[in-house]
């Protein structure tokens, strides 16, 4: 059974945080001037709280109190941020797999999880932003190897049936060259002169399709044709020699 991807490899690991005696003003620019919406709190190298941009900085002071920006700033900054962080944050160790962490999410309504090692000090922290990203790129990566596959797969099979049919043609011209080598040799001087140069161009196309097997798979249809016209000229000249004896 192969093992399912874990919070550790999407995660956060250079994370911001608040003390819990810091200012909200302070946790507020945090916030604004890094784009993010949660914060861990931590005390003596433990998590013990998480900050919420939008449950308790935007919804609370700006929505509930209606104060003016000046005015939200100066409350703002009367008050610690251990005053409104939600206290003993559900953690998940590194090991913990992004679909374990996507539960708890969703069943504990929040927006994310600090990520904790020994003794439970901050090691990272995965948003719902982050596991979204993973399991699209997972879906986008699944899909890609699903429809990547049959076109190799479709591509191996014509790159086989186009070296199958090339011997198969060769094998033919091999057949007529046998029946008129001998007659080639013992009738006239022009049939003989017929039957060196169509020799000379069967084993350039002898080599050629022996070279075959180590063509790039996007020049291969090209060296194909281009067998085949060799094909086409020495059947036509076995025709030429068959004529004059």
């Amino acid at each position: 059974m192969r093992d399912e991807p874990t919070v550790e490899t999407i995660m956060q690991k250079d994370v911001a945080v608040l003390g819990p005696e810091d200012r909200l003003d302070l946790a507020d620019d945090i916030m604004s001037l890094g784009r993010v919406r949660h914060l861990p709190v931590v005390e003596n190298g433990t998590v013990v709280g998480v900050v919420s941009s939008r449950d308790l900085l935007r919804a609370s002071l700006s929505q509930v109190l209606e104060f003016e920006p000046a005015h939200r700033r100066t409350f703002m900054r009367g008050i610690e941020v251990s005053e409104v962080m939600s206290k003993a944050p559900v953690t998940v160790p590194p090991d913990a797999t992004q679909r374990h962490a996507a539960h708890l999410m969703l069943h504990r309504k929040i927006g994310c999880l600090p990520v904790v090692g020994a003794e439970c000090t901050l090691v990272g922290l995965v948003t719902e932003t982050d596991l979204l990203r993973a399991f699209v790129h997972a879906d986008e990566k699944r899909r890609d190897t699903i429809e990547t596959k049959p076109r190799a797969e479709e591509n191996a099979m014509d790159r086989n049936d186009m070296k199958q049919r090339l011997h198969e043609e060769l094998d033919e011209l091999r057949r007529i060259r046998d029946e008129l080598r001998v007659q080639a040799n013992l009738g006239a001087a022009n049939a003989k002169d017929a039957w060196e140069r169509n020799e000379s161009r069967f084993k350039d196309v002898e080599q050629k399709l022996e070279g075959l097997a180590h063509v790039a798979e996007d020049a291969l249809e090209d060296v194909g044709e281009a067998v085949k016209l060799v094909f086409s000229e020495i059947r036509e000249g076995y025709k030429r020699i068959r004529d004059s004896i």
